[in-house]
């Protein structure tokens, strides 16, 4: 080739077309791209680095995030299975990270996505509509559609320039660069640990089980805890849909129900520590699956403080405590920013639904944005990519942008209200089975529970009352199709085994209920009876 040639080659090359991209090769990223192919649309994912797996990419290097080397799920397998990909029956209930990555791996082989799939791919510039720029400086794609998939745990909310964290002289870290406890930094030091999400619990765990001298743990505002297991069975598949009975948010039955099972199983705001007493009302605010953290306090390796009241050089004073502790470490597990790199700006109260972003026409999308109070991020994640690509492919339809602007303010006043305590520190914070729904009629992808009710009530029974929430929900639709049927069986796939703690927890739902019913129809013959006699006697 002459060299004159090779300069208008590389342009050539180096400016592609496409329908739709997808930004970020995650869970959520390979969920988008393969609704999307599946829609017939001509959609190409870029990811930065050399594989997929996004923050299940495990990496040594701590500049890079990510999981660390001692990671599991902390959701169980029932809300992590794709619904029509379940995760193979020898991954135990909580996977350990390089059991995702395999997962998500055979997901792309599975579905055929490599081809469509570009690694080594980072972008550092979109502009409308939508033109994107890779690190290179040269490479450019444009297209019609945009999904961004690049998680919400990329750029560390880190405080340690502001007050009082400026005042501490000791060192610091923040949990998104942690890897192993077996570093010189933690090695016989005295840690204290902020923030009172699943990662922090975790690395209190493990640091005060290895390497540290002693382990500090402070939670600001209190703290809502559940155990992971109870029996042998994973604790969350205990929220059936049977309990929306009980309603979503906190009522007088969500309060019996805490105070007859909650409380006496787990303790007050579910670990009886008077220092993590929560400030919400249950379901109010996001529930830490963690609860080990709580055996270690009792072995007196974790030691359970409030919020930072004041900081001297490397005494530390928490609230309501007279005498400060000396601290060599602190290991920031203060979360992570809604934020996009490459977008000039982006705020979560633009989406419409948390999805859709507004004054675009419908062509930008957020797949992977809703964290819910208990289940998993890929569980939502998965509903929303179908969702985005039916509307991309013209399948089903968005409102008009005054309509999905007076939703918008709707639903943020009432998130407001719910959850008072995370409303600013955890936008995203939804209720599983409310937003599964309401993306589920998005897609028109319900189970019709009246219809089976009446055409298959053994069906019916098993879905509502006796197993647990599952993405294979989401594919039963009628239960008339071979693959309607197929997701059924694999929903019931989820239901532990019949020695295990949720029969018996089950049993006293289902007892309640009836109860309840039985309660409300004598209540309604005692006032009918009441009337009669007034009217006619």
């Amino acid at each position: 080739m002459a060299e004159s040639e090779q300069p208008l080659l590389l342009e050539t090359e180096n400016r592609n077309k496409h329908g739709v991209v997808v930004i970020g090769g995650g869970w959520t990223g390979l969920y988008a791209l393969k609704y999307l192919l599946g829609e017939g649309l001509d959609a190409h994912l870029y990811e930065s680095r050399s594989n997929i797996g996004g923050i299940w990419n495990f990496a040594e290097n701590e500049a890079i995030g990510g999981v660390y080397k001692s990671a599991h799920a902390t959701s169980s397998k029932t809300f992590l299975h794709a619904s029509d990909f379940p995760f193979p029956s020898s991954v135990g209930e909580f996977p350990r990270h390089e059991e995702v990555l395999a997962y998500l791996h055979s997901y792309a082989d599975h579905f055929k996505l490599w081809s469509n799939i570009h690694l080594n791919s980072k972008i550092v510039r979109v502009e409308p509509q939508w033109i994107l720029t890779f690190d290179d400086g040269l490479k450019i794609v444009s297209c019609d559609y945009l999904v961004v998939c690049s998680g919400q745990h990329q750029i560390a909310n880190d405080p340690r320039s502001t007050y009082p964290f400026n005042q501490f002289t000791g060192t610091f870290s923040h949990s998104i660069a942690y890897k192993s406890p077996y570093d010189n930094k933690f090695t016989n030091k005295r840690i204290l640990v902020v923030g009172g999400g699943e990662t922090g619990s975790d690395l209190a765990v493990e640091l005060s089980a290895t390497v540290a001298k002693t382990v500090y743990m402070s939670i600001r505002e209190g703290q809502w805890f559940q155990s992971r297991i109870l029996g042998q069975q994973p604790a969350d598949v205990m929220y059936t849909m049977l309990m929306r009975i009980f309603g979503y948010y906190n009522n007088i039955l969500v309060r019996c129900w805490r105070r007859m099972f909650f409380v006496p199983m787990w303790g007050i705001g579910g670990t009886g520590v008077r220092e993590w007493a929560p400030t919400v009302p249950f379901l109010h605010g996001f529930i830490n699956k963690s609860r080990e953290v709580v055996d270690y306090i009792a072995l007196d390796r974790v030691v359970p403080k409030r919020g930072i009241a004041n900081i001297d050089r490397q005494l530390i004073t928490f609230d309501k405590d007279e005498n400060p502790v000396e601290v060599d470490h602190i290991l920031l597990c203060t979360g992570y920013q809604w934020t996009h790199p490459f977008f000039p700006s982006s705020d979560i109260h633009d989406l419409y639904k948390l999805v859709f972003a507004s004054g675009v026409s419908g062509t930008l999308a957020f797949v992977g944005t809703a964290r819910p109070v208990f289940g998993s991020i890929p569980a939502l994640a998965e509903l929303q990519a179908r969702w985005v690509a039916a509307v991309f492919s013209g399948r089903c339809h968005l409102p008009s942008e005054k309509v999905m602007t007076q939703r918008r303010r709707a639903y943020w006043t009432r998130h407001a209200s719910l959850y008072p305590h995370d409303h600013k520190r955890l936008k995203q914070l939804v209720n599983l089975f409310e937003f599964t729904d309401v993306i589920g009629d998005e897609l028109g992808a319900r189970v019709n529970l009246f219809y089976l009710f009446f055409r298959h009530p053994s069906a019916w029974f098993r879905i509502y009352c006796a197993s647990p929430w599952s993405p294979f929900l989401f594919r039963i639709g009628r239960l008339s199709s071979d693959d309607e049927k197929l997701a059924y069986q694999r929903h019931l796939a989820c239901i532990p085994k019949k020695d295990q703690t949720f029969h018996r927890f089950n049993d006293v739902m289902l007892g309640a209920w009836l109860l309840i019913l039985i309660s409300l129809f004598f209540s309604s013959i005692f006032i009918l009876m009441l009337l009669f006699f007034y009217f006619f006697t």
